[in-house]
């Protein structure tokens, strides 16, 4: 029993199922020619050609797999791109964003030491008159 799991979870992954078929096509073939009855020259003949379709399908199914892989890498890349794209944009709003809260509360920070200056002016004055009077 075959434990390995493919990205979709299905089981077995398409490259041990290619491997399976590959030896299944081996060794049907094998067995179809040693009972065969045909002359050795047929024979030979059979094998040289059956082989030679089984390398061009093996090629085939190379291609076909290099292909997929290929189609994943680019598909990989894209989302990569685009991910970094999206986390870039993320980021900037985030600047602007804590920015813009700079922004106000320097203002009001401000704004309040102003009026902590006037409270206190205004104390100073009061604590002097008071001085003044008691004098």
């Amino acid at each position: 029993m075959n434990d390995k799991k493919d990205a979709g979870g299905k089981g077995s992954s398409f490259t041990d199922i290619l491997i399976t078929l590959t030896v299944g096509l081996s060794v049907g073939f094998i067995v179809g020619i040693l009972f065969a009855p045909k002359s050795g020259e047929e024979t030979r003949r059979e094998i040289k050609e059956k082989s030679e379709e089984l390398i061009e399908k093996s090629r085939e199914s190379l291609d076909t797999v290099a292909g997929k892989t290929r189609e994943y890498v680019e598909k990989g890349k894209s989302k990569l791109a685009e991910l970094k794209d999206r986390s870039e944009e993320f980021i900037e709003k985030g600047k602007e964003k804590i920015t813009d809260i700079s922004k106000a509360l320097g203002s009001k920070s401000d704004n309040a030491g102003k009026k902590v200056k006037k409270v206190m002016d205004k104390g100073k004055t009061a604590a002097k008159k008071i001085e003044e009077e008691l004098s």
